[in-house]
């Protein structure tokens, strides 16, 4: 390439640059349709495939990233990515001191942090303007998926009996394509928010009347899964944002509530909790007495725990060494000891800063889409208490996704140029 004609650097600058954008745009698409791309690779020869491809998204992102990285666009990381690194590294110290079973120890930290890498890359290879055009990609997943959670409603899909309490009759649980209703309700209670928040920035009338509709869909495909975490998770992230920033929406997050306790079946699972007997069945062999254990094999080693691998996930339960904690801070106590879940809640402690931050800069309709992002964030959070979202390849990679796009698209608002932040703005280097 000539020095002496600049104007042919320039053009293959924006090349390469255009390249690299069109694939970090695909892997997001990709991404955002994660639980309808695997089922559609499960009913074809391909079905190797859907153990894979989620990674080779990474990769992508990964590459567009490093593109704009060389040929000179520079941005900072958000703050949370310091915590993200050291959780990242401390976990694969535990996988390289584990000389029993490193290739188990190996799986389990894949299946820990592979998407952690999304929300840190997200920003190195995306510029914040073109974050909402993202969002409306990524929402209409989450909307077609509550069109089929209505349609499994209508038809009274079959379910497995171990979906339901026992005595407990309803028509159906809906989960669409995925693998259970706690996957559905949690992808619902992170996107369900954003419909109403793109309803508040976007300015086209029909696009609004898609958010709005989706909204309404969605809302009724969440309490159709009768997944109470996820309606805990919802409700309690909706009125603790509201409580601090909002309070108008209190009343209206009462009226809901309300709604849905007029619903005999809804009532019904929602008041059970409630119910003394099922704290007895919890306590003797629920949820309660597996956050139990997770205390006792932490206790064996409190600082680094019982290693990956060998407690409350997946890859544990797939060996037989446990069953699933069903609280993921609790598997994660279990498996990296007190040290590993204070630089997990750390990280995503740093996440909701970061988001609360971007509230108290924001003003308008985009305030009101920051609000939504931190509900649909601490939604996720809260859940987590009661169910191993991060364990649901669907769920991780939607959540670090959406923080990696809500905290690149707060450095195009205007009001973020007139506050002290920790980001920088994306440069050309004069280099």
């Amino acid at each position: 390439m000539s020095r002496d004609n600049p104007g042919s650097v320039l053009l293959s600058f924006e090349a390469r640059a255009a390249q690299g954008k069109r694939i970090a745009y695909l892997a997001v698409y990709a991404l955002g349709a994660f639980a309808i791309i695997n089922q559609g690779l499960d009913v074809t020869f391909l079905a190797p495939l859907a153990n894979v491809w989620g990674a080779l998204a990474v990769f992508a992102l990964a590459w567009a990233a490093l593109v704009r990285r060389t040929y000179g666009v520079k941005v900072s990381q958000p703050a949370w990515a310091r915590y993200a690194w050291w959780y990242v590294l401390y976990t694969l110290c535990l996988v390289l001191a584990d000389l029993k079973h490193p290739v188990l120890a190996l799986n389990a930290w894949t299946v820990d942090v592979e998407y952690i890498f999304v929300g840190l890359l997200v920003p190195l290879a995306l510029d914040a303007e073109d974050t909402l055009r993202l969002f409306y990609g990524v929402i209409a997943m989450s909307m077609l998926m509550g069109v089929d959670g209505w349609f499994q409603f209508l038809i009274k899909v079959p379910i497995p009996s171990q979906w339901l309490d026992v005595g407990e009759h309803v028509r159906t649980r809906v989960f669409t394509v995925m693998k259970s209703p706690a996957e559905f309700g949690a992808n619902l209670e992170l996107t369900l928010p954003l419909m109403l928040g793109l309803f508040a920035v976007d300015r086209d009338k029909r696009r609004r009347v898609a958010y709005l509709a989706g909204a309404a869909i969605g809302l009724g495909a969440l309490f159709m899964t009768y997944d109470r975490g996820s309606w805990l998770g919802l409700f309690a992230a909706a009125v603790l944002v509201s409580a601090a920033f909002e309070r108008r929406l209190l009343p209206v997050l009462a009226g809901v509530a309300a709604l849905g306790l007029c619903v005999p079946s809804l009532r019904h699972r929602a008041l059970d909790l409630f119910n003394p007997v099922y704290f007895v069945k919890s306590s003797a062999g629920g949820r309660m007495a597996l956050w139990q254990q997770a205390f006792d094999v932490m206790s064996r080693n409190p600082l680094f725990g019982s290693g990956l691998g060998y407690y409350g996930g997946y890859v544990a339960t797939s060996h037989s060494f446990s069953a699933f904690s069903d609280n993921y801070y609790a598997k994660v106590l279990g498996e990296t000891g007190m040290l590993g879940l204070v630089l997990f809640m750390a990280m995503h402690a740093a996440i909701v800063r970061d988001m609360m931050r971007c509230v108290r800069q924001a003003s308008g309709a985009s305030r009101l889409f920051a609000l939504a992002g931190l509900t649909g964030i601490l939604a996720i959070l809260i859940h987590s208490f009661v169910e191993n979202l991060f364990e649901y390849n669907y769920t991780a990679s939607l959540y670090y996704l959406m923080v990696g796009l809500l905290l690149t698209w707060s450095r195009s608002m205007p009001e973020a140029n007139e506050t002290r932040s920790r980001w920088r703005k994306a440069r050309m280097s004069d280099e």
